[in-house]
């Protein structure tokens, strides 16, 4: 594994502490690791949570890619179409496969959008291996590829960057909104002369 990709993950992770779970950092993050690891595409996924009977399927958020994007892209189908992945995932195991090894509709759907090998890592939050938000998606359209473990460690690694970011992102947004409660209680206890 290049030293490049290790000081790209490092980068993105500095780069996801400053700046948060923005639209920016993400990208720019998700960006670096992918052409530094060579895929074609990296992509964020939300777990979605309006379900249809049998479907839940996880909304596209963020988007890198040299390879053409698809509108089969926006969404990704989790229980109608692996759903021995979203255990896995939900676990916080990341999992990779080559295309032609899957079977199913998941395999039409990653041959139409001209996947050769996939990995998908978990995004949780909470703590470590808290609630299951979404996940990292790399696809390699050139190659049957084989991850090693170099490669899956720094995939990880951005995942947990990521984690920790949205992590602080959600703190931060229930910080404010308590103290936007509070301060309304206190506007209110002044307006009425109670304590």
């Amino acid at each position: 594994m290049s030293l490049e990709a290790f000081t790209k993950v490092s980068e993105a992770s500095k780069l996801l502490v400053e700046q948060g779970f923005s639209p920016q950092a993400v990208m720019s993050s998700i960006q670096m690791v992918g052409q530094a690891l060579g895929v074609d595409r990296a992509l964020v996924y939300e777990n979605g949570s309006s379900q249809t009977p049998g479907r839940r399927l996880s909304v596209m958020r963020h988007m890198w890619g040299d390879a053409p994007m698809t509108p089969l892209m926006q969404t990704f189908p989790l229980k109608d179409q692996m759903a021995g992945w979203v255990e896995v995932l939900s676990r916080g195991q990341p999992i990779w496969e080559v295309v032609r090894n899957i079977h199913g509709s998941m395999k039409v759907n990653l041959e139409a959008q001209g996947v050769q090998s996939v990995l998908l890592s978990p995004i949780n939050v909470g703590t470590i291996n808290g609630t299951w938000w979404g996940f990292l998606r790399l696809d390699d359209c050139q190659k049957e590829r084989r991850w090693t473990a170099e490669e899956l460690n720094i995939v990880k690694t951005l995942s947990r960057s990521l984690s920790s970011a949205l992590r602080q992102d959600l703190r931060r947004e229930a910080l404010a909104q308590t103290r936007s409660d509070l301060e309304a209680m206190m506007l209110r206890c002044a307006a009425t002369g109670t304590r």
